[in-house]
């Protein structure tokens, strides 16, 4: 049998400089669960091209809203050329009624453990429309992920390793929660640290690189203090994402310096307490934010640090709240969004039932460069024209110099910076919250919203 699995980018297009931000671990870990007779090609659209005059038998590719229409065309693409196609992933998870209009079957749910089923009904010529995980999968000890079946030199950042699965959050606007549930799943650190000490370098610095794509890599500080100790005698560089909660524990803090973070992705949201109360992120306290932030520069640990517009409480001193603060605190970098209610998330179901999201949005093939819902203090016009505005001046040369101060990396997020400054010019996409943990895409994406933590 021949399979092929396909990540696909929202119109077919490469990434930065033709290299992938991180590789599609959850596609590798799917790979991982083939069985061995089958032979496996992974296509990732942010690296490659479809190819598609190289015909297999079978076709899985995984869906997240941004992409959906994109993966629907490859599937019919390929179902003309004689494939059967399989779709899963977040999006086809939550509407498995729509992806199943463009394909053969449709996969709900952390598709792994059920994934064998799939290939011997595929196999045996009874593939059925719809399989269902019913129950999530035990992450304790997962099968390892396939990393020879892509080329690491075509990502920025190859060695993505999963450490649990879940978040104990309820971020009316994440999907986190719907695809992967409340309860934290975690890796025995004993196996996380055996995959990351297998790990390859890929480049010419002592410090091996690692990128945790956990959706708060302290979810449980115990055993995330655990899992640093391990880590400190490897000399690694790693980043993640983390709640703001993180920095409540200063011996949590210190240990993951001292294991090697220099990074973490911290959804802050908001300066509105009104509107973190509207979200369910309880757990997020405006007033420890400048401590919190104080406390990670103090050591060198440096934060993407991600805000939304848009809910229901927000006017205009949400904007100028929030550029004010990440100014006076010198954020490195921060991710200025407006609300997108993604499908199976309780925001789109709420305002579903108001009438106040244009249905099937994610067709229309501008959708991500404006909002796509009814405002309540806003025109949905407004809303988007002060988004982009504060995106503009939050990178603007003038903030980006007065953010900037001097550290050992300075440089690099410099230049990070710059690039996201010309990304901002080349792209209107501002998403927010539909990456889940599995890899069904990147994380920290110049265009996309993830998970938050």
């Amino acid at each position: 049998m021949k399979l092929h699995l396909i990540a696909p980018t929202k119109q077919g297009e490469t990434y930065l400089f033709n290299k992938g931000l991180l590789a599609p671990l959850g596609l590798m870990y799917l790979a991982a669960y083939t069985p061995p007779e089958v032979e496996v090609k992974l296509i990732d659209e942010n690296v490659e091209r479809v190819d598609f005059t190289d015909v297999p038998d079978l076709v899985g590719i995984t869906t997240m809203t941004a992409t959906a229409p994109r993966a629907y065309e490859i599937a019919g693409r390929y179902r003309a050329l004689g494939s059967k196609v399989v779709l899963g992933g977040v999006h086809a998870s939550m509407i498995p009624e729509e992806a199943l209009r463009y394909a053969d079957a449709v996969v709900v749910g952390e598709a792994e453990s059920i994934w064998p089923q799939v290939l011997a009904d595929f196999d045996a010529g009874r593939l059925e429309p719809l399989y269902r995980q019913e129950q999530y999968i035990d992450f304790k000890r997962p099968v390892q992920p396939r990393r020879d079946i892509i080329d690491p030199s075509r990502y920025w950042s190859a060695n993505g390793v999963q450490t649990a699965r879940g978040c104990p959050h309820g971020c009316n606007f994440c999907s986190v929660t719907a695809f992967n549930g409340r309860r934290v799943r975690m890796r025995d650190v004993d196996n996380v640290l055996a995959e990351v000490e297998s790990l390859p370098r890929h480049n010419r610095i002592r410090n091996k690189v690692v990128a945790f794509v956990d959706d708060n890599i302290a979810a449980n500080p115990t055993r995330a203090k655990e899992l640093f100790k391990g880590l400190i005698p490897m000399d690694l560089k790693w980043g993640s994402q983390a709640s703001i909660t993180f920095a409540r524990d200063e011996e949590l803090v210190a240990l993951a310096a001292e294991s090697g973070c220099h990074f973490l992705f911290v959804g802050l949201e908001t300066m509105n307490r009104q509107a973190l109360a509207e979200m369910g992120k309880s757990q997020n306290k405006v007033e420890e934010y400048a401590d919190a932030l104080q406390l990670l520069r103090k050591y060198d640990i440096h934060v993407m640090g991600a805000f939304v517009f848009g809910f229901d409480c927000d006017d205009e001193s949400s904007f100028t709240d929030t550029l004010d603060f990440a100014m006076e605190n010198k954020i490195q970098v921060g991710q200025l969004a407006h609300l997108v209610p993604y499908p199976g998330t309780r925001l789109y179901n709420e305002l579903m039932e108001q009438g106040r999201v244009e249905p099937e949005f994610w067709f229309e093939p501008s959708w991500d460069a404006r909002v796509v819902y009814t405002p309540k203090n806003f025109t949905a016009k407004e809303l988007t024209d002060r988004t982009h505005k504060a995106q503009r001046d939050f990178y603007s040369y003038r903030s980006i110099a007065r953010r900037m101060y001097l550290h050992r990396h300075w440089s690099y997020w410099f230049a990070f910076n710059l690039l996201y400054r010309h990304s901002l010019s080349s792209s209107r996409s501002h998403e927010v919250g539909d990456h889940v943990k599995n890899g069904n895409g990147r994380k920290w994406l110049f265009s996309q919203r993830p998970a938050k933590a």
